[in-house]
């Protein structure tokens, strides 16, 4: 039943009207397929890398008498602080070839204000190889007496008794994604009176990403596409509208649509003028309706229809 509804609204709709609605629809494709954008890029993770530095250390104290002679703490009480033994290891994974470097320093300076003025670097210890599996792991020493006694005699050198001292373990790797670098600096803390050290862990990581083109899609086609096939049967669709069209013929008579009903007798009249006389003799409107694609004008008059085609057949040539 539903089927044979559609088919006649479908006969009963002009063709015009179809591609015209067809013309709307590609064209709003079209418009919309232009306003997005074809593709977009999207960042994969391809692998990660990741660096890692760690410190573990121990002191030499002067007394055993709390901790022992050697203890690994994160704070060593400085005055019974005699040296420090530090392990330092690196590893990067996956593994890379590379090159590493490890060394200690004290730099001696005396403050003007706020700033550090530096006299004289040292090196304490200097340490180069290879990595060996994407690693490598060093020994040192710092000795805090001896620093302390270098100290004293460069105050008495250079007459400056407010000398001071920054000490640092600096360690620098370079692999193909660059230079890794950790600063560890000894502090002594001269309000706490603790020795500790800083930045003994450190983490790095790099993703290695790559971007990916991803097409867009509309209706299942890629926009691309989509640019090309709607604007041509949006120009397909408007051309056989503009072909199919037809105007509506301009009424000549002022009329009411209706349907005529009960009807057992037609009186075709040869002209409009004479249908106009006739509904005006009886007092009664004139009906428009179609018959098989024909405007048709009538006056009703009981049983009778006066009927004027608009066109030039008849209803006699239709038989």
């Amino acid at each position: 039943m539903l089927k044979v509804v559609v088919v006649d609204i479908m006969k009963n709709v002009r063709k015009e009207y179809i591609f015209a609605g067809f013309f709307v629809l590609f064209f709003v494709l079209t418009v919309f397929a232009y306003t997005e954008s074809p593709s977009y890029e999207k960042q994969e993770l391809v692998s990660q890398v990741v660096q890692e530095g760690h410190l573990e250390h121990s002191a030499y104290l002067k007394n055993d008498t709390v901790f022992g002679r050697v203890a690994s703490l994160r704070y060593y009480p400085t005055k019974i602080t005699e040296a420090i033994y530090g392990n330092y290891s690196y590893s990067i994974t996956p593994a890379k070839e590379g090159s590493y470097w490890i060394y200690g320093e004290v730099s001696y300076y005396v403050t003007k204000g706020k700033e550090k003025v530096y006299l004289i670097n040292e090196t304490i210890f200097n340490y180069k190889g290879k990595l060996s599996d994407g690693a490598f792991s060093r020994k040192f020493e710092v000795n805090l007496t001896k620093i302390e006694e270098e100290k004293k005699r460069l105050a008495e050198a250079l007459s400056l008794p407010r000398i001071s001292y920054d000490i640092k373990v600096i360690s620098k790797v370079r692999t193909s994604l660059g230079e890794f670098k950790q600063e560890m600096p000894i502090v002594n803390d001269p309000v706490s009176g603790l020795t500790y050290i800083k930045g003994t862990d450190i983490e790095k990581k790099h993703n290695d990403v790559r971007k990916i083109t991803i097409n867009n899609t509309l209706l299942g086609m890629s926009v691309s596409t989509a640019r090309l096939v709607f604007p041509i049967l949006a120009l397909i669709s408007g051309v056989l509208a503009l072909v199919l069209w037809k105007p509506k013929p301009r009424r000549r008579i002022s009329a009411i649509e209706g349907v005529p009903k009960g009807i057992s007798a037609r009186v075709v009249v040869n002209s409009d003028k004479s249908l106009k006389k006739i509904s005006k003799i009886l007092g009664v409107p004139i009906i428009h309706y179609r018959i098989d694609g024909a405007d048709i004008y009538g006056v009703i008059d009981g049983q009778v229809i006066y009927e004027w085609w608009a066109m030039r057949d008849g209803p006699e040539s239709r038989q």
